[in-house]
């Protein structure tokens, strides 16, 4: 369905972005991405073993801008990169779970500084996570591995932690992704535990995003979360291969299940290069093609466009919520 009606809400897809690419053109195993000004888009690309690891530079127009980092524990380098957040100046920080640090570039990619240390004490990391900023330019990481959100300065310095292992209300078991709402609530996906849970800045849980008693909205291995200006929350539900809505109290909406008939421009070049792969395309079905594999990211801009990255497509679907939607009666 190109166009998704639910609760008054209408979902109509786009087009989509990128390609398979070891370098330049394209992303490899992506992880995340965040939006910038003039509708730049900073992708992070996690590679393959030592391969592959960067920082694409694109616009929603599909224009490629370049690229910075590469695979290495020096400074400016990525060793397993997993998520990235711009602050109020423009700078990328960018989280890495294997090397427990958080490094910090200009907005077209000169590195300036990195914090973090490895532990499980206040103000260290083990595998860091999502990140996001504040209003207050307070940065939040997701603490994955001692199931925790931790809040810093933009320098690294330690404010505050919430969240302990467990299955219960407010516990986390290998979170994930984050995301801040205009009201500064923390939204966590509690990877693990097969839900999103929703904090105050205090740590405070509010409400919980998951299965209903019949079954609607279940996740399993939420990995990205985001909301929009009417308090919807997106989930990429990794391990489903889609993205739920939910309303702001929780109650389930719908799902996107991914919708790219037509291949990105940077493929259809590719694919109009090779005249073999065209007739191979022909041969087969390529709705398999269409739908979402393993959406690890989703964001919503100002406009209400509801941007959701794929790893295993490398490649981003970009879908429209349109307020004033009309279905006009036809005879056919």
């Amino acid at each position: 369905m190109l166009t998704t009606v639910a609760a008054g809400r209408v979902f109509d897809y786009s087009y989509c972005i990128g390609m398979y690419s070891q370098s330049g053109l394209g992303f490899w195993t992506p992880q995340d991405f965040v939006l910038g000004e003039n509708d730049r888009v900073y992708v992070l690309s996690r590679g393959v073993e030592q391969l592959g690891q960067r920082i694409s530079k694109i616009t929603l127009d599909q224009e490629f801008q370049g690229q910075f980092g590469s695979f290495g524990a020096e400074d400016g380098r990525f060793v397993w990169p997993r998520s990235i957040d711009l602050d109020r100046n423009g700078r990328v920080f960018v989280t890495d779970e294997y090397l427990n640090r958080i490094s910090i570039f200009d907005g077209e990619g000169a590195f300036r500084y990195h914090w973090g240390r490895p532990g499980s004490g206040d103000g260290e990391l083990s595998g860091p996570s999502g990140i996001a900023f504040d209003s207050h330019g307070s940065v939040w990481v997701v603490d994955s591995l001692n199931h925790r959100v931790q809040n810093f300065s933009n320098i690294g310095e330690f404010k505050s932690n919430f969240g302990r292992e467990g299955h219960g209300n407010g516990d986390l078991e290998n979170p994930w992704g984050i995301c801040i709402d205009h009201e500064d609530c923390i939204y966590v996906a509690d990877w693990g535990n097969n839900r999103v849970q929703k904090f105050s800045p205090d740590g405070e849980l509010l409400v919980k995003f998951e299965a209903s008693s019949s079954g609607a909205g279940t996740l399993k291995g939420p990995s990205g979360v985001a909301v929009d200006s009417d308090g919807d929350v997106y989930v990429t539900d990794w391990g489903n291969h889609r993205v739920q809505i939910y309303a702001a109290d929780g109650k389930y909406i719908t799902a996107l299940v991914g919708d790219a008939q037509e291949p990105s421009q940077w493929t259809q070049t590719y694919i109009e290069a090779n005249p073999d792969i065209m007739k191979a395309r022909r041969r087969v079905d390529l709705e398999p093609e269409w739908r979402f594999r393993r959406p690890v990211a989703v964001n919503v801009d100002a406009a209400g466009r509801i941007i959701i990255l794929e790893s295993y497509r490398h490649r981003l679907q970009i879908y429209n919520k349109l307020k004033d939607y009309e279905e006009h009666s036809l005879n056919l």
